[in-house]
Parts: structure tokens; sequence; C-alpha cells
């Protein structure tokens, strides 16, 4: 067993650290809560805490990043109200 920091939920329900089982060389961690088998894969977890929080706060940038984008598109919207003629 391995300790993996995980952050897959990061910006949900936050990062957390558990004993895994590193496989498909490094590229997979499995593991166990509440006696259900979880997997994270790739860049959803990390083998150190500084990765790890480096990664949250990437993850963090990058939501408020698409926020920002989605807020300009909002605010830039015009109305208008087309009268539809019946047949």
């Amino acid at each position: 067993m391995t300790k993996a920091f995980v952050t897959k939920y990061a910006l949900t329900d936050g990062p957390f650290v558990v004993d895994a089982d590193i496989s498909h060389g490094g590229s997979m961690a499995s593991y166990k809560v509440n006696g259900y088998r979880n997997h994270a894969h790739s860049k959803d977890f990390w083998l150190s805490e500084e990765d790890a929080l480096a990664d949250c706060e990437r993850r963090r940038l990058a939501k408020i990043k698409s926020i920002e984008k989605q807020r300009k598109k909002l605010e830039e919207m015009k109305f208008s109200i087309s009268e539809l003629k019946a047949d």
C-alpha cells in the first residue's frame, strides 16, 4: 500500500489522502472507502502532498477562468423580443 493524495474531487469535496494500490505503471490508484473500491487515474492522484496541492491550485484557477468566461458571455448577451406570425 502506498499513500496517495487524491485530487479528483478537489473542487467539490476537497483533496484527501488514502492508502492505495498503485498499478498500471503508476497511472492508477485503487483504494477502499467505507468498504467500496474506488479508483483514481493518472492526474487525479499524486504521490506527494506538494504535487497534490499544486494540482488543486491548478484546478481552482482553471475553474475561475471558466467562470469568468461564462460571466463575460452572460454580460454580453442582448435580448430582443420578436413577433411570430401565426399560419
